[in-house]
């Protein structure tokens, strides 16, 4: 059994009662931390005139399934962007290969 659940099972031996309410606010705190960090994921979804309907529920009313409304991961140190590059030079998507927008 691990030491922090040794706190509360043990009379008199394992500290003060100081020790065992220290123990019990950090487990309560990394329970209240945990939920935060389970369950607040935003979601959006298209509505019928292509509006972002954000919602923290994972199937739009339609049935269809939402999507993530966060930014992907950023790393300083790509290991794959030259191949992106590449397929984008490829099939014409770079924009620089793009006409200018008309203002």
């Amino acid at each position: 059994m691990p030491l922090f659940f040794s706190i509360f099972t043990k009379r008199g031996t394992v500290g003060s009662l100081r020790t065992k309410i220290t123990a019990f606010l950090l487990l309560l705190l990394l329970f209240f931390c945990h939920l935060l960090t389970v369950t607040m994921f935003l979601q959006y979804y298209q509505d019928e005139n292509g509006n972002r309907v954000y919602t923290l529920k994972k199937v739009a009313p339609n049935g269809r399934p939402t999507s993530s409304a966060h930014p992907a991961r950023f790393s300083p140190d790509d290991k794959f962007s030259r191949h992106r590059v590449t397929l984008k030079k490829r099939f014409g998507l770079l924009l620089t290969q793009q006409p200018r927008p008309v203002l």
